[in-house]
Formats: C-alpha cells, structure tokens, sequence
C-alpha cells in the first residue's frame, strides 16, 4: 500500500506523488490518485482512490478502495463477496475466437435449450454473490446445460458467453489516466466541456506550437484544462505556462485527473482576467506580528502561512506574465482556437 502523502499545490491542484512514474514499467494504483474504472458493459468510470472507502460500481459491485492501493494499472479484477474483496482475473478484451464452418440454421430459439430452471440459476447466483463459487464457473456450468450450445458459430457461442459474463461477473479494470485516455473519455462522455476538441486536433496544436522542455507559453484554456495539461506533461517540468483564467481560480479538471507530478505541475501559472491589465495594483500583504502568529494554533498558522505564499504565489505570476520572451500562444474558448 503506498504511504504517499497528498498536498494542494498553491495553483489548487492535489499533488500525490513527487516522482513521475512515466518510467516505470508497470506503474501502480497510489492512494488519492485519479483511476478510470473500465467496466463490462464498457462503460468507464472516473473515480478518486480515497483510503478506506468504498466504491460503488452499480450492479457491477461495490469494492474496497484499500484494495486496490498498490496494485498495477491495466489488471482485470473480481469483486468475489460482498465486503467488497478483489481478486485478479483474466482480461475479457483478450478472449480470441477462431471461425469454424458451423451455423445458426438448425439451432432452438426458445428457454426449452436450458435445462437450468431459473430457481437453480438463482441460486448459483446467490452463491456467486457471496464467494462460494467463482463467476467463471457459473457461466460454465450454464453453458454446459444449453443444449444447443455446440451448434452455434464461433462467434455466436462468444457473444453469448459474453452476455453471460456481463449479467454474472463483476469485474473492472483500473486504467491508468494518460492525455490520451482522459481526453477519450471527456470526448465520449462530456465533448462539449472540452469543447469537442479530439485528440489529433490537439496533437496538431502542441505541434504547431513546437511545444518542447524549457519553452514560455502563454494559454487561454476553457476546454477544463486540456491543453495546459497537454502542455504541462510535454514539457516535462521544465519551462513556465502563463494560463489566462475567467476567475480567480481555475477549473482545470483534467490536470488534477492526471496524477502529475509536482515538478510538471509547477511549471503552470494561472493568472485572472481581471489582473491582466498592468495599471490594476498588485495585492498588498501586510505581515502580522511575529507575538500574534507564535499564539495562534497550528491550524492558524498553517493558515496563515498558506494565504501568504498564496499572495506571493499570484504576484509572482503576474510578474512572469509581464514579463514576455513567449515562444508560442494557445487560445481556445467557444470561439476561436489560435495556436501560433
């Protein structure tokens, strides 16, 4: 179980790891990080990995999070009994079918092919639930009682076994959160957040842009932070992005649901539109006397420390945006997308 400690970065973004592990070759499941859940039905589900909760997956189960800490990403698991206990299990996007000569002419369409009464299928069902018997072996034994089973094609017989596995097995596999599946999964599921930009158009933007390590970009983003994390993870954590917000803080999702690094996430500055003019003043800190800091409590002095670092955090930011020497722009809103 990995005993990484989660932080807020000052640009709002939950830092879980210091390290990235983009060279590891096979990376795990750490706590808090962001997961996507591919189910049976292939649907996918974005979940936050929190400590000792559980998650529920609809009729798919429900699984201990603590379980799956520590575990590699791309792994096919079983929810096996009702307290939520995982177990590996072969990936269902692996099964191979091989044609043969066979056909569906001959074959009874009715429930007459089942020799399983519903009352004895439910009860396997039951069993299954609670972890007496494994789900594989359910569907085997209902395949074995189907009477026409053996005259069916190939593929009939795998889209059938297929429809099993769905109705009995619950099973997901943890996907690693990547630019490309992130992306995929906001284009599928919610397009109009990432105002419908897919993934080549955004490939032919960080190329356009020549994006590359210790470059200065300025951005304008309102697709939930996909082209700043784009940016973000091409430069490595060298260089700087300026990025142009509507509000005060950013909605960048998509750069929290990466798990970056704190060294990538470090390269990002977001100031507000409201202090992009330079004749808008600067915020003023006045420091409290150190007699007032040292009688807080921890909590008060945490708090203090951190809205002066934040102060000085949006200062500097402007600072850097005054600044210039840009090697590239990237605009995208409801209206325009510029790249230059």
């Amino acid at each position: 179980m990995s005993n990484n400690k989660t932080e807020v970065g000052l640009s709002g973004v939950p830092v879980t790891t210091t390290e990235d592990d983009i060279t590891d070759e096979f990376p795990h499941i750490h706590a808090d990080q962001y997961v996507l859940i591919q189910l049976p039905s292939g649907n996918i589900k974005l979940i936050n990995i929190k400590p000792n909760t559980q998650v529920n997956l609809g009729k798919f189960g429900t699984f201990q999070t603590d379980n799956l800490i520590g575990k590699p990403f791309g792994l096919s698991y079983e929810i096996y009994d009702q307290k939520g206990n995982i177990r590996p299990c072969r990936n269902l996007a692996l099964f191979a079918v091989e044609d043969t000569g066979a056909n569906n002419q001959m074959i009874k369409d009715d429930t007459a092919v089942q020799k399983m009464s519903y009352e004895e299928v439910e009860k396997l069902k039951q069993e299954g639930l609670k972890g007496n018997i494994p789900h594989e072996e359910i569907i085997q034994k209902i395949v074995a009682s189907h009477t026409e089973f053996d005259k069916k094609t190939e593929f009939s017989k795998a889209k059938y076994i297929e429809r099993k596995r769905k109705k009995f097995m619950k099973v997901f596999t943890p996907v690693r959160p990547t630019l490309y599946s992130i992306a995929n999964h906001f284009f599928v599921r919610n397009p109009d957040k990432i105002k419908f930009l897919r993934m080549d158009t955004l490939s032919q933007l960080l190329s356009l842009a020549n994006a590359h390590a210790n470059s200065k970009f300025l951005v304008v983003d309102d697709t939930q932070g996909l082209i700043v994390s784009a940016l973000a993870e091409r430069m490595g954590g060298h260089g700087r992005i300026l990025a142009i917000t509507e509000n005060e803080t950013h909605n960048y999702d998509v750069l929290r649901y990466l798990n970056l690094s704190k060294d990538v996430l470090n390269v990002v500055r977001t100031v507000p539109m409201s202090k992009v003019d330079e004749d808008v003043p600067f915020d003023k800190w006045v420091d409290k006397p150190e007699e007032e800091v040292a009688a807080m409590d921890e909590y008060g002095q945490r708090h203090y420390h951190r809205r002066k670092l934040l102060h000085e955090y949006k200062n500097e930011s402007r600072r850097l945006l005054y600044e210039g020497g840009y090697d590239g722009y990237e605009w995208k809103d409801d209206l325009l997308c510029v790249t230059c």
